[in-house]
């Protein structure tokens, strides 16, 4: 990996299925993004939670992607779906791998 990104989207009671067709629509657009190397879908059952695992060939393409998404008004989408709105949202951005540590 080249840049990696963590974004955890933890579903509202009842709203899993809704949250994985918003994202089975939007991921392949993410996919194409310029910047994006490849983007993983992980579930955590147990918190109702989708995960996704992002690699960027750097963390300015990543930030584009966010700035994009945000004019475009996915986080509006996502709002209902999500324990705690867009603010529930939460996206760790670890960057490089560090092959000395």
């Amino acid at each position: 990996m080249k840049n990696l990104v963590i974004v955890s989207f933890p579903a509202k009671e009842g709203m899993l299925d809704d949250l994985k067709d918003t994202l089975k629509v939007a991921l392949p657009d993410t996919r194409s993004f310029d910047g994006c190397i490849s983007v993983d879908t992980y579930i955590e059952d147990s918190t109702n939670t989708v995960h996704l695992i992002e690699d960027w060939e750097s963390l300015d393409h990543q930030s584009k992607y966010l700035n994009w998404r945000i004019e475009t008004g996915l986080l509006e989408v996502l709002e209902p779906l999500l324990e705690g709105g867009a603010a529930g949202l939460k996206a760790i951005i670890c960057g490089p791998k560090h092959d000395t540590i």
